[in-house]
This record gives C-alpha cells, sequence and structure tokens, in this order.
C-alpha cells in the first residue's frame, strides 16, 4: 500500500462492493433517494457511491501509512484556486461550507497544509474507530471542536486568518437552528450556523466540494463565495444558506456518485414545508446579526 496507490482504489473498491453489494447497507434508502432526486440509473450510481466511499475509507488508512505524501493526489482546480486565494486575501478568515463529497478527510488535511483550519465534527459511535479517525486528521494539522465549543474557537481562529470548516449536508441537532430547503427534491433542513458565523465576524461563507476524477485523484471545487453585507440580518444568514444548498444541490445531481446518500438527509422531524424566503442576493442587511 505504501508504493502501489492503483491498490489503494482497488481494496476501496471491493470494499465497496461487499458493503453496498453483498451487505447491502442502506441500499434500499440509497437507491430510494436517488430516484426522488431525479438520479438517471439509480442502481448503477449507488453501486459507484459505494465504491467510492469504499476508496475513501482505504485513503484515510494509506494516508496514515504514508503520511503527508498521500495528499500529492489531492489537487484544486484553476478557477476554485483563485476564487480561493481571493477569499483568503481579503484577511477576515475564510468559512467553507463544507460537505461529504468526494473525500473530504483528504480535503481537509490538504487544506491544512497551507492555512490554519478547524473542522467542526460529530464523533463516531465506535470508540476505537472515531480514535482512529480523528488522530488520523489531528496528525495533519487539522484542529477538530465538536458543535458545543465550535463557535468561540471559530471566531478566534477567523481573526488570525484562518479557515473554519463545517458541513451543510447534515441534520442540524437542533430545530433551533435549522432553516427549511429543499435539497435534491425533497424538504429538509438546513443549518444556519455556517451562515451565521459568516455573518458575525464579514468572513466571506466560501461553498466546497470534492470531486473523485477518473485518474483517482481528489480535485477541490469551490462552487460559490458569499459574502456578508456590512450589517447582515436574519434574512441574509436564511438566504445564505439557501444558495449554499443550492450549491451543492446542483454539483450533487451532476455527480452522484460523489455524494454520501447512505446519510438519512430528510429525517421528518425536522424537515419543514420550504417557505419562501430569500436568497442571500436579495436579502436586506438592515440589521446586525
Amino acid at each position: 500500500m505504501r508504493r502501489l496507490p492503483w491498490l489503494v482504489r482497488a481494496l476501496g473498491a471491493l470494499l465497496g462492493w461487499l458493503a453496498g453489494g453483498v451487505l447491502r447497507i442502506r441500499r434500499a434508502h440509497v437507491e430510494a433517494s436517488m430516484r426522488a432526486a431525479g438520479v438517471q440509473d439509480a442502481a448503477r450510481s449507488a453501486g459507484e457511491m459505494y465504491a467510492s466511499l469504499g476508496i475513501s475509507a482505504v485513503e484515510l488508512l494509506w494516508m496514515a501509512l504514508r503520511g503527508r505524501r498521500a495528499l500529492d493526489h489531492v489537487q484544486i482546480d484553476a478557477a476554485s484556486d483563485d476564487r480561493w486565494r481571493r477569499a483568503l486575501g481579503e484577511g477576515r478568515g475564510v468559512v467553507v461550507a463544507a460537505s461529504h463529497t468526494g473525500n473530504w478527510d483528504l480535503a481537509a488535511c490538504t487544506v491544512a497544509r497551507d492555512v490554519p483550519l478547524l473542522v467542526v465534527t460529530k464523533h463516531l459511535s465506535v470508540r476505537w474507530l472515531d480514535r482512529v479517525w480523528q488522530g488520523a486528521r489531528a496528525r495533519r494539522g487539522v484542529r477538530l471542536a465538536d458543535a458545543r465549543g465550535a463557535i468561540a474557537g471559530g471566531r478566534a481562529l477567523l481573526r488570525r486568518g484562518g479557515a473554519v470548516a463545517m458541513m451543510i449536508d447534515q441534520v442540524p441537532d437542533s430545530p433551533r437552528h435549522a432553516v427549511p430547503v429543499e435539497f435534491l427534491g425533497r424538504p429538509a433542513a438546513a443549518d444556519r450556523a455556517p451562515a451565521a458565523l459568516a455573518a458575525s465576524t464579514g468572513a466571506p461563507l466560501v461553498v466546497a466540494a470534492g470531486l473523485r476524477d477518473g485518474a483517482g485523484r481528489q480535485v477541490l471545487h469551490v462552487l460559490d463565495v458569499l459574502h456578508p453585507p456590512r450589517r447582515p440580518d436574519r434574512a441574509w444568514i436564511d438566504g445564505a444558506t439557501r444558495d449554499a444548498t443550492r450549491a451543492l444541490d446542483r454539483f450533487v445531481r451532476a455527480h452522484p456518485s460523489q455524494w454520501l446518500w447512505l446519510h438519512r438527509r430528510w429525517k421528518p422531524m425536522l424537515a419543514a414545508p420550504c417557505r419562501a424566503i430569500p436568497s442571500s442576493s436579495q436579502a436586506g442587511a438592515s440589521t446586525a446579526a
């Protein structure tokens, strides 16, 4: 594994086949969600998603063995790199609206090589696996925090020009933090925390996604950059949350195998019917957030 990246992909694809084709872990949920989103040939796309997920798991092990050399297989496309550099150049830090696309762990470790990065994360229920997972990222310079203590630490890091990454494709922990959106054809709840952090600090909100190309490389994409107005209000926060969700929706529809459809994204207890909320480009800037 230290010398043969192709073996990483082969082992990962086998692992994905076992999970999705033999054990069929949440396979019915994945295919039903893809069909609801209008994905053509959901069975084939689901198989590709499981293969991609298996490859990501083996890549994480490969990174633990090879260290930073494993990150040589991660790159950012030229247009996205320009948008990323300009956002960082504003001097307010960057809030990254991240997602479970491509290999998000390799992406985070790659970003951490260039800029101090705090990732707001959840812990796995299997403790030993969580220690391996979190430890592999921490050794590559990624700072980790759970949601409870993330805001204060995130603001401090942004003041120093760093980056704070928060997932936008998970169900919020509390209905109070939820913005009703439509995602992949169904009502869902999106977490307003990334947009709220950007609004309170003036940092640009960078919507990012990862894509595994045909050669097995991880390519990072900046889907959108949302700039808070001078006096952002609640309407801007909600609108920016919806804008970020729409950008991710377009990306997933274009690359359905690259998103984690295993996640139960549309929990009915939090998913309220979508109401008309102005986008960030339409929202006014009247009162401080």
